[in-house]
């Protein structure tokens, strides 16, 4: 299976990366090709700013579309800022919804997850399922948000920066259970 993690947030050293490489690892273990955007490159201008240069897309916008294009299933993670989702994310959306970019949002599964240093991460998760299923359904495509979002609680304590698992806490069963059901959601779509 393909798998893209958009790890959305461009704050240096930041802990939703370290719930990408978890779950990058864990889906190395059953062979799945599995491809990580590092938002700490982000270089997408203010959607009411300069327009993107499609035809020209820097290294991080190349590896943005190519790996979201090619993935089956499409984790976007986010840490909670305030109640919200970065940013960086919510700007992405507004580039990437035309219809230039329908293929972004065909023939996937969305999986959200929503990381924090402390007990939250729900309310973007949400968020991001919101404006996801409505993208997905003015764009007339066929993809599904999935009903299962991860939080990860206290992220730091449970991750290191390779995203190995610092003790035994449940929170790797979790994770797992994530990861499965989001596979079986995106396998049930496929011949």
């Amino acid at each position: 299976m393909k798998v893209a993690i958009l790890s959305g947030t461009s704050r240096a050293g930041n802990n939703t990366l370290r719930v990408a490489k978890a779950i990058k690892n864990l889906h190395e273990k059953i062979n799945d090709e599995v491809r990580i955007v590092d938002f700490q490159h982000y270089d997408l201008p203010f959607f009411n700013g300069p327009e993107l240069d499609f035809d020209n897309p820097t290294e991080f916008q190349k590896n943005l579309v190519e790996s979201w294009g090619n993935a089956e299933l499409v984790y976007i993670l986010s840490p909670e800022y305030n109640w919200l989702i970065t940013p960086e994310l919510s700007n992405m959306t507004n580039h990437y919804s035309g219809p230039r970019h329908n293929h972004l949002f065909n023939d996937k599964v969305f999986a959200f997850g929503g990381v924090s240093t402390g007990i939250g991460g729900r309310l973007p998760t949400m968020q991001l399922s919101s404006v996801f299923e409505k993208l997905i359904f003015y764009m007339d495509q066929q993809s599904v948000c999935s009903p299962n979002k991860f939080e990860s609680h206290y992220t730091h304590l449970e991750l290191d920066q390779g995203g190995r698992f610092l003790k035994d806490s449940g929170y790797e069963g979790r994770l797992q259970n994530f990861i499965n059901y989001s596979r079986r959601l995106c396998l049930r779509f496929k011949p």
